[in-house]
């Protein structure tokens, strides 16, 4: 099922579906290329009457450090991609379970929020730091965590820039379960085995919150101000130079 191409893996057996990130040198990192196929990969699994369930997974190291700041998580193009992607799993019939071994951090914490459940593992955790790279997330992400945490943890999150480990994961409810790989296959094959229509109602009411609402007018106008700030491009500077940013709020 996987194209040579692609850096991720599709492996199906039975009722499961596995997608793995296969970018361990990048930290499984995430591009507009990767974002498309595991976007196409749900999509198709979703098409086989069969399966059930998928386990989405990142090879090595990392569950998904992000967006891969070697490329341009400015442009257009990967901004679409990840939302479509973070989309089609919020949609999808199937359970997606995220199976986080590794940091879960940015664009790698929406992917694992997109997930229907996760199980966490000891050397997981979670951040998401746009207020330290001078950038914004969309509306759905902030309202995603505080669905999945809480108003006061969210805050925690996004304002503090706070990591959150297995246990803190765990204590707020973000962590569906505790354990490693085997833990995951064993919660997956379980459900698989639950009614396929009970399944894709349940998950679709659950998802039917606010989360999609579009930001009121003021709101978008920070949000683009935020991209188009010099706070985002001392940001992107700094990287570059290996230094701390500097931001002066314009």
């Amino acid at each position: 099922m996987t194209n040579p191409a692609s850096e991720i893996r599709v492996e199906a057996d039975g009722a499961i579906v596995t997608i793995t990130i296969d970018r361990d040198h990048k930290r499984n990192s995430l591009t507009a290329d990767v974002c498309r196929d595991i976007a196409d990969a749900v999509e198709a699994a979703a098409e086989v009457p069969e399966q059930r369930v998928i386990l989405l997974r990142g090879e090595g190291r990392a569950f998904c450090a992000g967006a891969d700041l070697s490329g341009q998580h400015h442009d257009d193009s990967f901004h679409e991609q990840l939302r479509r992607m973070l989309r089609t799993i919020e949609a999808s019939r199937l359970v997606v379970i995220a199976d986080v071994q590794g940091p879960a951090v940015g664009a790698g914490m929406q992917l694992a929020m997109a997930a229907d459940l996760r199980v966490v593992g000891e050397r997981g955790w979670f951040m998401i730091p746009p207020v330290k790279l001078g950038i914004a997330v969309d509306a759905w992400t902030i309202r995603r965590v505080r669905v999945l945490v809480g108003g006061a943890r969210a805050r925690t999150i996004l304002l503090a820039a706070e990591r959150m480990d297995q246990e803190a994961a765990r204590g707020c409810g973000l962590a569906s379960y505790l354990g490693g790989p085997d833990k995951a296959e064993e919660v997956a094959l379980r459900i698989a085995t639950y009614a396929p229509l009970s399944l894709a109602y349940h998950k679709a009411v659950l998802n039917d919150d606010e989360t999609h609402s579009p930001l009121k007018d003021y709101q978008q106008e920070l949000y683009d101000t935020v991209w188009a700030s010099e706070d985002a491009a001392e940001a992107s500077k700094a990287r570059a130079e290996k230094r701390e940013p500097n931001f002066i709020g314009k």
